[in-house]
């Protein structure tokens, strides 16, 4: 869905959109996402965008990684200027108004470009499905949140290849 800059009236454009993305780019849209949307026309072909988004998509754990949901409600406020009004200097000192402004090219938006790029921006780097996951066992696998698995503390790092330069470090300190 793009909206032409032209066709956005003075007052502004509310829009209410509701539907399904590819949220990963893994070629599934799957992700559903709800959301209001307010294009108001500013000076100089700038659009403040206002608004709220609410999704659940599907995330990994990092550490023992089930599938789980996490929900995002989060209210968008910045403003979309030209890609042309860039100071094209090597370098650019950014001012404050310039940390919310996003581009666009064209005589065209697409808002749930938007909208996909605030929800990717709204989910946590490390995703845990519980502050205490346990995680997977590093020697054997198991889940540590369902099952103990029995490994010895500690017996994994006997069988990695670097397990040989703890024992450097300890003839340099003699």
């Amino acid at each position: 869905m793009r909206i032409k800059i032209i066709d956005i009236p003075p007052e502004g454009l509310t829009l209410e959109l509701s539907q399904t993305l590819d949220l990963f780019d893994q070629g599934t849209a799957s992700t559903m996402f709800t959301s209001v949307l307010t294009l108001t026309p500013a000076e100089e072909a700038v659009l403040h965008v206002s608004g709220r988004v609410q999704s659940d998509p599907q995330l990994e754990c990092s550490r023992c990684l089930k599938q789980f949901p996490f929900h995002v409600d989060t209210e968008l406020n910045i403003d979309l200027a030209p890609a042309n009004s860039i100071d094209r200097e090597p370098e650019h000192e950014l001012g404050r108004g310039e940390l919310d402004m996003e581009f666009y090219e064209g005589d065209e938006v697409d808002p749930v470009a938007i909208i996909k790029e605030q929800v990717l921006l709204s989910l946590p780097m490390v995703p845990l499905h519980s502050a205490g996951c346990k995680g997977l066992c590093t020697a054997c696998g198991a889940d540590l949140n369902v099952t103990e698995c029995g490994c010895r503390k500690g017996a994994w790092e006997e069988d990695k290849a670097f397990s040989v330069l703890k024992d450097l470090f300890k003839k340099e300190k003699e």
